[in-house]
């Protein structure tokens, strides 16, 4: 009988190591190389968070996703398109604030195409939620991941 399970034993392995072999000769996937709803998400962040008062909000929120597209399979000219695209949308973006903030004389109430005022967006459970996981992400108990739930090849991604 000892003998039996000893033959088992061997045949089980040598199909772990053959499957495992078969897994480490397989190709791997291509490096993405289109970051656009990550560029578009970084953009929109401005008008998310800073534009409604909320700009340390905004920079974790970008720290997080910058940090998301590090993580992903992104080929490295992708990942520093994104890099000198963010660095412009900054500019870009602190440019567009300052004259909001000037033509407003501070901060507006409601952004142009905004459903809701930033106050009722602040206020509202969706965006605490998102808040709550941006503190968690400052705090470490969750990382990038948890801020920006999207997949690396998503389409849209949104707060």
């Amino acid at each position: 009988m000892r003998g039996h399970w000893f033959c088992l034993l061997l045949l089980g392995g040598a199909a772990i190591g053959l499957a495992g072999a078969r897994a480490d000769d397989a190709p791997k996937p291509a490096a993405l190389e289109r970051t656009d709803a990550f560029d578009k998400a970084y953009a929109a962040s401005f008008y998310e968070f800073d534009a409604c008062g909320d700009g340390i909000a905004g920079r974790v929120y970008r720290k997080a996703l910058t940090e998301k597209v590090r993580q992903c399979p992104f080929s490295a000219d992708a990942k520093q398109r994104f890099q000198t695209r963010s660095v412009a949308q900054r500019r870009k973006s602190s440019a567009a604030m300052e004259k909001l903030i000037e033509d407003n004389s501070g901060l507006p109430m409601r952004l142009e195409g905004m459903t809701r005022t930033c106050r009722e967006q602040i206020d509202s459970p969706e965006y605490r939620e998102v808040h709550g996981r941006l503190d968690d992400y400052v705090g470490g108990k969750v990382g990038a991941d948890a801020v920006v739930a999207a997949p690396c090849d998503a389409a849209e991604i949104t707060p």
